[in-house]
C-alpha cells in the first residue's frame, strides 16, 4: 500500500552498498554514525525505576 521508506532488503534485511553510499553523501557524519550504529552506545533507561531506586537510597521507601 504504502512505498518503502527506508534503503534495506525487506527480504534479506542486509542495506546494499549504494544505499549506504546515498545515505553517507545525504546525511552528516554524526547522523550516519548514529543510525549505522557506529561507535555510539545507546542505554535504555525507566523514569519509574530511577525514582523507585531514589527512594531506596535515601531510606524512603525500605
Amino acid at each position: 500500500m504504502f512505498p518503502p521508506l527506508c534503503f534495506v532488503d525487506v527480504r534479506s534485511g542486509i542495506v546494499p552498498d549504494e544505499s549506504k553510499e546515498i545515505m553517507k553523501d545525504n546525511l552528516s557524519s554524526e547522523e550516519y554514525d548514529l543510525i549505522s550504529g557506529n561507535g555510539t552506545d545507546v542505554e535504555i533507561k525507566f523514569k519509574i525505576v530511577e525514582v523507585l531506586q531514589n527512594f531506596t537510597i535515601s531510606g524512603i521507601f525500605m
